[in-house]
């Protein structure tokens, strides 16, 4: 069962609810970095908490909305969907202890790259959890928890990253001998020099991003980078001059900051930050203006095809999935160019991020696709593979009688 335009419309305009808030207890710096690696060159940051939980409650209470129910397939889909996404979330539960929706706070990752090895990295998860949770994880995994100091470890196998729980009930992932040192009672928090990856880290994170990035790379990584590269390009050229390169998200827009090491290169990096800007305020009117071009040419088609006088007589319902998902292109923006520190900074801001950004549909999108284009889970075709030819010579064996 594939859905109609109508259903389409009312599911769209049911995923209106998808938001990302401003967290009110939003991780510090001195919290997301207590666990930090000083010489990390790469650091993610994710605010789950002002992400997850709404939203599954909004993905929860759609086939109880009136509009939903009033389309039986349309709720039908709408619970198998979410049924699969409940499944997957109890097995977790089960198998781990840990409620991903409910659990988990926020989350910092730190990468090293190490050349012609797989990088060094410490995941660092706040939430909910307890040795309780370790136990789980190694009962599942048929392996041993071992105490470490006050925390304990367990030691996932040279393939896959070891799992730690710190006296104080932070998560820990990542290479072993990293998580063993952080669940000691002798770790210490790295300092936070100025002008460190950990200082840039801390800046960026002091802002309250739902998510963030922070790239310092080493010399290594950078001689790593280009030369997996090879010819010379622009973004092997962005890789050599760079000392600082960050990207965030936030409730109401994006931002992102770069340090160059020669101010021609930073000249140019704000010629294309503006440029950036122009399209994101592009990406708004655009939509907007071919949606009005064709619901002002629509009637033209009434009577037509059943599906377009649907369509018609939803026009008002279109336009006002349209609003909800772009904004129009006059949301505010500032770069600062200090060219003493050789550093740009750039912010975008609305009254929300789907003003800034309108991909803040790309989740609904793909409820969508789940729904409408693949008619629900238990409508995917199954193609079977087609056996080979047997060798030249032989003939194929018969087929067994059931």
């Amino acid at each position: 069962m594939s859905l109609g335009i109508v259903e389409v419309i009312t599911l769209l305009l049911g995923l209106g609810g998808f938001s990302v808030q401003q967290n009110p207890k939003a991780p510090t710096p001195e919290a997301a970095l207590q666990y930090a690696m000083p010489d990390a060159d790469v650091v993610l940051h994710f605010d789950a908490a002002s992400v997850v939980p709404n939203n599954y409650k909004v993905l929860s209470g759609l086939p109880s909305s009136p509009a939903i129910k009033a389309s039986p397939d349309l709720a039908n889909s709408m619970r198998k969907v979410i049924g699969e996404v409940e499944g997957a979330r109890g097995l977790a539960k089960a198998a781990t202890g840990i409620d991903v929706v409910n659990d988990v706070n926020d989350a910092t990752m730190f990468v090293q790259v190490v050349p012609r090895q797989d990088p060094n990295f410490v995941a660092v998860i706040h939430g909910k959890f307890t040795p309780a949770n370790l136990d789980k994880i190694a009962k599942m995994t048929s392996k041993q928890v071992t105490k470490v100091g006050s925390g304990a470890v367990v030691d996932m196998g040279a393939n896959d990253p070891a799992i730690g729980v710190t006296k104080d009930g932070v998560l820990i992932a990542g290479t072993l001998n990293l998580v063993r040192d952080r669940v000691n009672d002798t770790w210490k928090a790295p300092a936070r020099p100025p002008g460190s990856n950990l200082a840039h880290a801390a800046d960026v994170i002091a802002q309250k991003p739902i998510y963030a990035m922070v790239v310092t790379l080493s010399q290594k990584a950078r001689k790593a980078a280009n030369d997996n590269m090879g010819q010379k390009n622009f973004l092997s050229d962005m890789v050599t001059r760079h000392k600082l390169a960050t990207f965030s998200v936030f409730s109401d827009g994006i931002g992102w900051t770069w340090i160059d090491s020669s101010k021609a290169g930073l000249d140019n990096m704000e010629t294309m930050s503006a440029g950036a800007l122009d399209l994101l305020k592009a990406s708004h009117i655009a939509p907007r203006g071919f949606a009005k071009l064709a619901l002002g040419a629509i009637d033209s088609y009434k009577g037509v095809d059943k599906q377009l006088d649907d369509v018609i007589r939803r026009k008002g319902d279109v336009m006002k999935i349209v609003e909800t998902y772009t904004g129009d292109g006059n949301f505010k923006t500032s770069i600062i160019k200090d060219p003493k520190t050789l550093k740009l900074t750039v912010r975008a801001t609305g009254k929300s991020l789907s003003e800034v950004v309108p991909a803040g549909a790309v989740l609904p999108l793909g409820v969508l696709w789940l729904t409408a284009v693949r008619g629900g889970p238990d409508q995917m075709e199954v193609v079977e593979p087609t056996p080979a030819p047997p060798p030249r010579g032989l003939s194929a064996p018969a087929p067994k009688k059931k």
